[in-house]
């Protein structure tokens, strides 16, 4: 139970705890931070994980390909640009991946793959981000834009040809002005629903079958780098992991 707790004052030997209003501010006070103290079980609230927002198992593999870029506007004055191209999906806390860079190029092409784990496909989008890279300082962004995984029809290739813009904001009138385009070829491919049916088998769950086009013994690897302990060497003072995979790292 709560406990009862009494407090008096006595300053030059009249009781303060006579006065009506401050005897009452004193107990209040005193039964709210130190009243507590004493009383268990101590309670943590958790508020429950919206489920839009937890983890969601993947339903199928995004398949880009990075072409080219064409009439990208010159950012140094001195010289031409040096593009490169990021990509990374919306509600993913994957790095972005990044093409290489092509010197002195406003026409790069590329001809790069990339691979992306899709687990909503009717709200995830792909996000396409050019940038001028700079061997000193911050490299300056060429342009952007998105591709809606739900405008892309399964299982078929699809050529893309993106205009380059300031923002996704409509309404922004910088995005009038012409800053190129960029050409991907993206495949959605999605899990069927047999290959994602599972049944426990001695308690644990076991996939039936691959997707169609994985590689013998192949599926979905899912890696979490937890730590790293008793690092050795001169310089590891911001270390990090790499992990490769079949040559992708």
């Amino acid at each position: 139970e709560e406990p009862h707790v009494d407090f008096g004052l006595k300053l030059f030997g009249a009781d303060l705890m006579a006065i009506p209003v401050l005897y009452k501010f004193v107990q209040d006070t005193i039964k709210k931070q130190v009243g507590n103290m004493y009383l268990w079980p101590k309670t943590l609230e958790v508020p429950i994980m919206d489920p839009s927002k937890a983890s969601k198992r993947p339903v199928g593999i995004l398949l880009v390909k990075v072409v080219r870029a064409q009439n990208l506007k010159k950012k140094d004055l001195l010289g031409k640009s040096d593009p490169y191209a990021k990509l990374k999906m919306t509600d993913d806390k994957l790095p972005s991946k990044k093409t290489s860079v092509k010197r002195s190029n406003l026409n790069p092409e590329w001809n790069e793959d990339f691979k992306f784990v899709v687990t909503d496909p009717e709200n995830q989008s792909l996000e396409v981000d050019v940038f001028d890279w700079e061997q000193v300082g911050k490299h300056e962004k060429m342009g952007m834009n998105m591709v809606l995984l739900k405008e892309l029809p399964p299982e078929e290739t699809k050529v893309l040809t993106l205009n380059l813009l300031k923002t996704m904001d409509p309404n922004d009138i910088q995005n009038e002005k012409s800053r190129g385009q960029i050409i991907l070829e993206a495949t959605y491919k999605p899990f069927k629903e047999e290959d994602m049916e599972k049944e426990s088998v001695d308690g644990v769950d076991e996939v039936q079958k691959a997707p169609d086009n994985t590689p013998a013994g192949g599926g979905l690897l899912f890696v979490v780098v937890h730590e790293a302990q008793d690092l050795e060497g001169k310089h590891h003072t911001n270390p990090y992991a790499k992990i490769i995979f079949k040559g992708e790292e």
